[in-house]
């Protein structure tokens, strides 16, 4: 499984907006200035974080976007899951029909294993847990490239 563009740029979009919407909400243009990603490509990534209700956006002079919800609310498994879709190792772990092996295949019930674990983990890491990774790093005088 490699995480594209989108997943990589949806959760850098929401640390950006988590560490800088106490200004106020933060513009299209100010992310796209701080995190290097053009203004056409940002909407495709935070339209649907809009719509599945993670972040909230505001018109006008003074309008741009915030988190809807608290950052420990929001977790990596929910932010992937809104941008790349599902979490599928292996079409037969997701119950793909069409293999006569499925039933009772050891192999399966690895990858299905495997998911589940990764699904947990994922699960486990919260927007707040990285927001205080990237306030160590920068307290540890660790330069912060992602925000």
């Amino acid at each position: 499984m490699v995480v594209s563009t989108k997943g990589r740029y949806g959760l850098r979009v929401l640390l950006d907006v988590a560490l800088h919407q106490k200004n106020g909400p933060v513009t299209l243009a100010d992310i796209s200035k701080r995190q290097g990603i053009s203004q056409k490509y940002l909407w495709q990534v935070l339209n649907p974080l809009k719509g599945a209700g993670l972040l909230s956006a505001t018109r006008g002079a003074r309008g741009g976007y915030v988190l809807a919800r608290t950052p420990a609310s929001l977790t990596m498994r929910e932010i992937l899951a809104i941008l790349e879709g599902p979490i599928v190792l292996s079409a037969c772990a997701a119950g793909a029909t069409g293999c006569e092996r499925r039933t009772g295949c050891a192999a399966a019930e690895v990858w299905s294993e495997i998911e589940d674990k990764l699904n947990d983990i994922l699960q486990s890491i919260t927007l707040k847990g990285i927001l205080q990774r990237s306030q160590d790093r920068e307290d540890r005088g660790i330069a912060n490239y992602d925000i």
